[in-house]
């Protein structure tokens, strides 16, 4: 509901009532013609809020997700347990927390008109462009850039070497095994791995559940301060292209 949001949001809306030819929800939608330069920039702009917006709601759905579980016997065919379950929404989080700032590079790049190719929104290339230096927008990229940081060598612990490891984690998938092979052995006493197992899998989700919402906090306060210093800058440029647009045409 911020107002930058809002302003991007119905803007492309606007333009894309105009142009789209056919089926709205295309992932490449057919224009009836060529886009101008203040069109481009609407949507262009939009697309990469939403890419924002949408990372931002997966790493609020995410602690959802760990509380959620049914096991199926599909999922037992195939080994998967709910120390694999965790472990993967809990890499899935990490992997996104960092594919969050790139977004928000793209986003910056896409406000000021910069027109750099994707692979080009980086860092240091954006934030240190002249249009953007002289804004306060890079003291927000940095502060999210810092907040990021918390799980950066998380993230390449997952991604160059492995999955991700913790203690509790570790002790979880050892009580899975042991559960394992009290069913595929001959039976004998009957342990209370299964209430080890429950009681363990409860510890690690209220946890997780706690640092991630606590961390979300954060991210939406940030990102909230980005969007409060790009909306300035959002409108300048929108007028300044339409004006261009309507004075060229005249």
């Amino acid at each position: 509901m911020h107002p930058f949001v809002q302003d991007v949001l119905e803007n492309a809306d606007s333009v894309r009532k105009q142009l789209v030819d056919g089926e709205p929800f295309s992932v490449k939608s057919k224009f009836k013609r060529e886009t101008d330069e203040h069109e481009f920039f609407l949507l262009g702009t939009s697309h990469c809020l939403i890419g924002v917006l949408s990372c931002c709601k997966q790493l609020a759905q995410i602690p959802i997700y760990l509380s959620n579980h049914r096991q199926t016997s599909t999922m037992d065919k195939v080994d998967i347990n709910r120390h694999a379950a965790i472990v993967y929404h809990l890499e899935n989080y990490i992997i996104r927390t960092q594919g969050l700032l790139d977004r928000a590079l793209k986003l910056v790049d896409a406000v000021f008109h910069l027109t750099n190719e994707p692979r080009n929104c980086r860092y240091e290339v954006v934030i240190r462009n002249v249009k953007v230096g002289i804004s306060g927008v890079p003291d927000s990229i940095k502060n999210l850039k810092r907040l990021l940081d918390r799980y950066s060598e998380a993230r390449g612990q997952i991604v160059h070497h492995g999955s991700f490891d913790e203690d509790p984690l570790r002790r979880l998938e050892f009580y899975f095994l042991l559960e394992r092979w009290e069913r595929i052995s001959p039976k004998g006493t009957v342990s209370k791995i299964r209430d080890l197992i429950q009681d363990h899998i409860h510890e690690i989700l209220w946890f997780k559940r706690k640092e991630f919402l606590s961390f979300n906090k954060e991210v939406a306060e940030s990102v909230g301060q980005i969007f409060d210093k790009l909306a300035p800058y959002y409108a300048r440029e929108e007028k300044a292209l339409r004006l261009r647009l309507s004075t060229s045409a005249n």
